[in-house]
């Protein structure tokens, strides 16, 4: 049976072929050299930090008005790495077809819903982070994460790692272990690769202040209680 995946990933070869949605998405993230769908999502994916984000931003904010199938489309795409990171956590919301529709309706509903006036950057880790909390809604509250292990300061979560730590980071925000943006820190450090240094510059705020609060945030992570 065709997964989801497939055919989304299907349909966007068909897109890339577009060159009238490649023009229109062009203008709308300030990409001039972008000549297909393609050229943009290999932007974004070899992009900085910061760069990568500012497309991201047009694209959410096209995505949230009417007229914004195809912006919500493209940003849906940029961010299937995740998706399939979440579909793979969710074991019980059913088979792997049931987790693969569930996750990719998530992740869609909140870039149509994103909330631009509170959350105006770092994207991908919110709609992330926001479609795993409305999964965990889904299921029974007997599914745990287990507390993760304390995380040295150069380790990066492989695949699966990364979404049962954006699962932690939501119970851990609701319980009130971490603040929003202690989750967010970790987040954009642990799970999207972003460097502190980068995050600092982006956020005007000092280096060894940043790695000092992130690391206090993860102490309190790995002593939190899985029945939290």
């Amino acid at each position: 049976m065709t997964s989801v995946f497939d055919l989304l990933d299907r349909e966007w070869r068909q897109l890339c072929d577009d060159r009238r949605a490649a023009r229109h998405l062009r203008d709308v993230c300030a990409l001039g050299d972008a000549a297909s769908l393609g050229d943009l999502e290999r932007h974004v994916r070899s992009a900085g930090a910061e760069d990568a984000d500012r497309v991201l931003l047009a694209l959410v904010t096209r995505a949230v008005r009417d007229d914004g199938d195809l912006a919500a489309r493209v940003l849906l795409q940029l961010l299937l790495p995740g998706t399939r990171n979440l579909a793979r956590r969710w074991w019980a919301l059913g088979d792997h077809d049931e987790r693969a529709a569930a996750a990719v309706a998530a992740v869609y509903r909140r870039i149509r819903t994103y909330p631009l006036e509170r959350r105006p950057g770092r994207i991908a880790a919110n709609v992330l982070l926001d479609a795993a909390r409305e999964l965990r809604r889904a299921v029974p509250r007997v599914v745990a994460t287990p507390t993760p292990e304390p995380l040295g300061a150069a380790e990066v979560p492989a695949d699966n790692a990364a979404v049962e730590l954006a699962e932690v980071l939501v119970d851990a925000v609701h319980d009130g272990t971490l603040s929003f943006q202690d989750a967010q820190l970790i987040a954009r450090s642990r799970i999207a690769g972003q460097r502190v240094a980068d995050i600092a510059a982006v956020d005007r705020l000092g280096t060894r202040a940043l790695w000092d609060r992130r690391q206090r945030a993860e102490r309190r992570l790995a002593q939190r209680s899985p029945a939290a």
